[in-house]
C-alpha cells in the first residue's frame, strides 16, 4: 500500500528523476527507511494514546448520522481510489492516473445527481465543494478543495523556486556545497552531508523541490565516486528533503498543515514522529550500511582490466 500511495507524489517523482533510477525502484528502496520509521511511530503514538481518558463517541455518533443524512456513505464512493490503487498496480504515471481518478469521480457525480449542471460542476472545480448540512463541524470539514484553495500554496512555491533559481543563478549553492562534497571520505559522512544539506535548504527556502534537486545536482558525483548506487541517493532525499518539509512553519507543505488544522507547525511538530524519524534512521542507515546498494562494475570493464593485465 505504502508502495502505491507513494507513486502519485510528486516529490518521489523527483528524487527518483534526479537521481536517475527507476522510481518503482525507488519506492521499494524506501521501505528500508519507511517501515522502521511508521513502525517506531506507530509505537510512541499507541504509548501516548494508552492513557486514563476515554473519549466521548457521543459527538461521533451525531457526525456519523448527519454524514449518513445528507450523504451517500458506501462503498461506491471507494471507486476513485480503487481507480488510483489499480494504476500504480499497473505502473501507470502519476499524471494519467489522477485524471483518470478524476474523470471516474465526474461520472459518478452525474450518476448520484443526474440533474446537475456543467457550471455547478465548473464552480466546484473552480472554489470546491461546499457542504450545507447544517452542523457547523461537518460543514467546516467538507466545504473546501477546489484550484482557489490552493493558490497560496501554489504562490509560495513559486517564489520559492524563483528564489532557488537565483541562488543557482549566482552560483551561491554551488560555492556552498562542493567545497564540502569534495572532502567526505566515507558513506556515512556523505550520506549525512547530503541529509544535512537538504534540511538546511528546507529551512532557507522553504521549498521540498529544491531541497531534493539542489542537493541532488551538488552530491551525485561524490556518490557515484563513492562506488554508491543512485538509490542511495533517492532515498537520501526524500527522507531528509521532502520528509522534513512539513517541519519548516514557512515551508509549502508546513503552511498548507498548519491552514487545514489551524493549528500552528511548532505544536504538531514535536508529535510528527515519522517526519523526525525518517532523516535519523537514513542517515543511521549510511553508517552501517543498511541498505546501502554498490554499484555492479560493468562486464565490459572486467573484462577490459583483464586485457589490460
Amino acid at each position: 500500500m505504502a508502495i502505491k500511495c507513494r507513486l502519485l507524489k510528486t516529490v518521489t517523482n523527483l528524487s527518483a528523476a534526479v537521481s536517475g533510477v527507476d522510481l518503482f525502484r525507488h519506492i521499494k528502496n524506501l521501505m528500508w527507511t519507511t517501515i522502521p520509521a511508521l513502525l517506531i511511530a506507530l509505537v510512541l503514538f499507541f504509548i501516548l494514546g494508552n492513557g486514563q481518558q476515554h473519549a466521548d463517541t457521543a459527538d461521533i455518533t451525531k457526525l456519523v448520522q448527519t454524514l449518513k443524512e445528507n450523504f451517500s456513505v458506501n462503498f461506491f464512493a471507494l471507486i476513485p481510489i480503487l481507480v488510483m490503487f489499480i494504476c500504480s498496480w499497473r505502473k501507470i504515471q502519476a499524471i494519467p492516473t489522477l485524471l483518470l481518478s478524476i474523470i471516474v469521480a465526474v461520472v459518478m457525480l452525474f450518476i448520484e445527481k443526474p440533474m446537475t449542471k456543467f457550471g455547478e460542476l465548473s464552480s466546484i472545480l473552480q472554489d470546491g465543494f461546499v457542504s450545507q448540512t447544517g452542523d457547523a463541524s461537518i460543514d467546516a470539514l467538507l466545504t473546501r478543495g477546489g484550484v482557489q484553495s490552493m493558490m497560496w500554496s501554489i504562490s509560495l512555491i513559486i517564489l520559492a523556486l524563483a528564489l532557488g533559481g537565483l541562488l543557482v543563478e549566482f552560483k551561491v549553492i554551488d560555492s556552498v556545497m562542493k567545497p564540502l562534497s569534495t572532502s567526505l571520505n566515507s558513506t556515512g559522512k556523505l550520506i549525512l552531508a547530503t541529509a544535512l544539506s537538504c534540511i538546511g535548504v528546507n529551512l532557507l527556502v522553504g521549498e521540498q523541490y529544491l531541497s531534493i534537486i539542489l542537493p541532488g545536482k551538488a552530491f551525485k558525483k561524490s556518490f557515484d565516486d563513492a562506488g554508491l548506487h543512485p538509490l542511495a541517493m533517492s532515498r537520501v532525499l526524500e527522507d531528509a528533503g521532502a520528509v522534513v518539509n512539513s517541519l519548516v512553519p514557512w515551508s509549502v507543505s508546513g503552511v498548507f498543515i498548519a491552514g487545514a488544522l489551524s493549528i500552528p507547525t511548532v505544536d504538531y511538530l514535536p508529535f510528527a514522529f515519522f517526519c523526525l524519524l525518517c532523516p535519523v534512521i537514513t542517515v543511521f542507515c549510511g553508517f552501517t550500511g543498511i541498505g546501502i546498494q554498490k554499484q555492479k562494475v560493468k562486464k565490459a570493464s572486467i573484462e577490459e582490466t583483464v586485457v589490460n593485465q
